[in-house]
């Protein structure tokens, strides 16, 4: 009979003393290590490395072959590239008991890099004074994932062997490296080059003929104990750690005779009870599927699809996630394609353990969920949008990008003529007839007469006079002045007016229309700079006022108004963009003529201004007039008001004065055309939807990514500050109005609702879970033959016992007294 150590269930067989079993891999491991072939084992734990590499260390050094074994967790983790080093050159001093003293050597070497000192050793003190070939046995590699300088060790494994090229002595070293890696992990930095040298030394499970010995150990006779074998191997494959430690338990039972039933009944108590599952082979599987793992989605997966043997699963070195799978041990190769290794690792690992496992983003907010919830989201919210939810907070949100831009200084091609409150009165004491106007007959004159003197380019009066001048020399300037501009105002059919004449004495080709479009809230944002009056209008100008000081002033320079085949306005190179009734954040508005966003100027103050008096009653300097745009128009908000709310401001005591208005449209007009200042654009409808959906997606993405509140909360934040910032800088610097509401309502709802979707998943995973620790409870109280219930009871009553706290001081001494 078998001694009963036989069995090796942790450790190397040697220092066991238990059964060694030779297997394909010793012979080709021992073949590889005598024609110092560089060479690497890594497989997953407890296939039998180490076992392996002191066996083949024993045999070459029986052969006269120098063996050295450094397991590399002795070095440590919490160490220095400095002291690991060393560390690893003392391992080597120890074993070959050197004649040079390895401390001293090291120190006087301090000026080289550790990894350069590491090779330098090899080939100045190891190979000098050791004789013959030496092979050096790496164990435990994996040790090294946790380290940020091991990189350099391997690279320096790879130098010693490309200098064979160049130095002959390099062919007496040699390396075995073990460890639970791959190649890939070994050299972790992309921009090196991966460690691709060496043999690679796959170790296989146990045939039934190679695992044969281990029946000896069974106490039982030879047919019965080759029987009982053939069974074991029916669950582990000839897994060497499960093999042996299922024959210890048999044989620790001591029974004459077993059936198939009985070992299976081994088999669940060993592997499948709720204590047994925490068997540090299965750990090990577990962790490494599960924590260890480089992508657990893709893990888990790929496995899925192994276990249910649906489809065929080819083996591919180069995927990092197939090479995981087959480092965990939980698959094997077999003819090319993957397979479970083993009966127990499926039965353990099966699908309710996977339903258990998958994470959760992944598995059950899969990437097309997110897809089709970002789209059903942002689908939604630019419906709201057609339907003019969003449209009072998107103007507002564009005002407040409006009043933010940078100061862009005044326009210096304008001069603003203003009568003020203080100008009405100068008129009424001079005796002069107001007549239900701004401007009298006599000042109007005299500031034509002082104006045409220094030469501007044209004048704009922006003032109504429905009514014949009473002064004949005031009638005759108006009519024979080529330069000066009247105005007069549209019909309005939903105010049931025809409109204000324009001044009898200016012909209508030197006439426009005052009229400004006002959004639902009041505010002034579009410029209407063309329409086709109606026939009962008492003002029949096509041109806007603003559009005819414009052509006025570019006429001189060659330009002249043309129109593309769309209906557009163009000057010279410039085309004014019509407004759709769908443009940007406005939904449905009336968009007909020649409507077009008004590009305010960012200036606190459009042009240089000058009041009536001060201009009658004082020498002006020719620049401020000569070849300009003058505008004369009322600031008064006494008799006269004509004021407008604006984007920099609705309220009534802020509001802009309608001939400020007029002249940031004159400005925008010539501007574009002279500046190449842009005009404000949008986006066609496609190219919102992309923007709002990738808002959405972003939006899900972020919330996906980070798990922490803190985290996801400051991620959220920075994502809608980057938004408002675009949309800012699209507005200010590029003059495109992108959608900031609808982009921020998606953001923030998308990742309100992945947040909410992932929190109901982990619920119904702890339900999944309660349910499944329940089942293992009641597995366990079946077997101990004791019933839940009452083992649930004496649970809950040992908890109350150990945490109820004393109701009163007698209590309290009471307890006292029993501790």
């Amino acid at each position: 009979m078998a001694e009963a150590n036989i069995y090796t269930v942790g450790g190397t067989v040697q220092a066991g003393g238990g059964i060694y079993i030779p297997r394909k891999a010793d012979m080709e491991l021992l073949n590889l290590c005598r024609e110092a072939t560089f060479a690497y084992v890594l497989t997953p734990r407890q296939m039998g490395k180490s076992s392996l590499m002191v066996r083949t260390a024993q045999t070459l050094t029986e052969e006269g072959i120098s063996s050295i074994v450094v397991d590399l967790q002795e070095l440590g983790a919490q160490v220095t590239a400095e002291q690991w080093y060393f560390g690893f050159l003392v391992k080597l001093e120890d074993q070959l008991m050197l004649n040079t003293d390895v401390v001293s050597w090291w120190q006087a070497h301090a000026h080289l890099g550790v990894s350069q000192r590491l090779t330098l050793f090899f080939e100045q003190v190891l190979l000098a004074e050791v004789e013959g070939r030496v092979v050096i046995f790496v164990d435990e590699i994996d040790s090294t994932l946790s380290l940020d300088f091991t990189d350099d060790f391997f690279i320096a494994i790879r130098y010693l062997y490309v200098a064979r090229a160049t130095n002959s002595e390099f062919h007496r070293l040699s390396f075995v490296l073990l460890g639970v890696a791959t190649p890939g992990d070994l050299i972790r930095d992309a921009k090196r080059t991966p460690f691709n040298i060496g043999q690679r030394v796959d170790l296989a499970d146990f045939t039934f003929e190679e695992a044969l010995p281990l029946a000896d150990g069974l106490g039982l006779s030879k047919d019965k104990a080759q029987q009982v074998l053939e069974w074991v191997l029916k669950w582990t494959a000839g897994h060497p750690y499960l093999t042996q430690r299922l024959c210890r338990t048999i044989k620790e039972q001591a029974k004459d005779n077993w059936t198939e039933r009985e070992i299976d009944q081994v088999v669940y108590s060993a592997f499948f009870s709720l204590t047994n599952k925490q068997d540090s082979n299965l750990q090990f599987v577990r962790d490494m599927l599960t924590k260890r793992s480089p992508d657990l989605f893709a893990v888990l997966r790929t496995y899925k699809d192994i276990l249910s043997e649906k489809y065929i699963i080819l083996d591919e070195e180069q995927s990092l996630v197939k090479s995981h799978l087959k480092l965990t041990g939980i698959v094997r190769r077999d003819n090319g394609r993957l397979c479970v290794r083993n009966l127990i690792y499926k039965k353990v690992f099966d699908n309710k353990w996977l339903q258990e496992h998958l994470p959760l983003p992944l598995s059950l907010l899969k990437a097309q969920a997110v897809v089709f919830t970002t789209l059903v989201v942002t689908l939604l919210s630019l419906g709201v949008r057609q339907l003019g939810v969003l449209q009072a907070m998107e103007l507002a949100a564009y005002d407040q990008m409006m009043r933010s831009r940078p100061d862009e200084g005044p326009d210096q091609r304008l001069l603003i003529v203003t009568i003020d409150d203080a100008d009405l009165a100068n008129q009424r004491r001079k005796g002069e007839n107001l007549a239900g106007t701004s401007l009298s007959d006599q000042s109007l004159n005299a500031l034509l007469i002082k104006l045409q003197k220094y030469q501007p380019r044209v004048i704009g009066l922006d003032i109504y006079r429905d009514f014949p001048a009473e002064l004949p020399e005031l009638a005759q300037r108006l009519q024979k002045t080529d330069n000066l501009i009247g105005v007069c105002k549209g019909s309005d059919s939903t105010a049931n007016t025809k409109g204000i004449e324009p001044p009898p004495e200016i012909p209508k080709n030197r006439q426009g229309f005052s009229d400004f479009l006002h959004d639902p809230d009041g505010v002034v944002r579009r410029h209407l700079m063309f329409f086709t009056p109606e026939t009962a209008s008492l003002c029949s100008a096509n041109y806007a006022f603003s559009t005819q000081l414009a052509f006025r002033y570019l006429l001189p320079l060659g330009i002249q108004p043309t129109f593309t085949p769309q209906g557009n306005l163009q000057l010279d190179n410039t085309i004014f963009p019509r407004l759709s009734s769908r443009s940007g954040g406005y939904q449905g508005i009336d968009a007909n003529s020649g409507q077009t966003l008004l590009n305010y100027r960012a200036t606190k103050k459009i042009a240089e201004t000058v009041t009536l008096t001060q201009i009658l009653s004082s020498p002006m300097n020719s620049s401020a007039i000569k070849d300009r745009i003058i505008l004369i128009g009322v600031t008064a908000r006494g008799d006269f008001p004509d004021y407008w709310a604006t984007p920099f401001s609705s309220r009534l005591d802020a509001q802009m004065p309608g001939v400020i208005v007029q002249a940031h449209m004159i400005s925008q007009i010539i501007s574009a055309v002279l500046d190449k200042r842009p005009l404000l654009t949008v986006w066609t409808e496609w190219g919102e939807f992309l923007w709002v959906w990738g808002w959405s997606l972003a939006g899900g993405l972020l919330a996906w990514r980070f798990k922490q509140f803190l985290y996801r909360g400051l991620a959220i934040g920075i994502g809608a500050t980057i938004l408002y910032l675009i949309c800012f800088i699209g507005l200010s610097t590029w003059a495109v109005w992108i959608p900031f509401i609808p982009s921020t309502l998606v953001f923030f709802f998308t990742s309100v609702s992945v947040v909410a979707s992932q929190e109901a998943f982990k619920q119904q995973q702890r339900i999944k879970i309660s349910k499944s620790l329940v089942n293992k409870l009641e597995i366990a109280c079946v077997l101990r033959g004791e019933n839940m219930t009452d083992v649930i009871a004496r649970l809950i009553t040992q908890y109350i016992e150990h945490n109820e706290m004393p109701t009163n001081k007698t209590d309290e001494q009471s307890g006292k007294q029993k501790h």
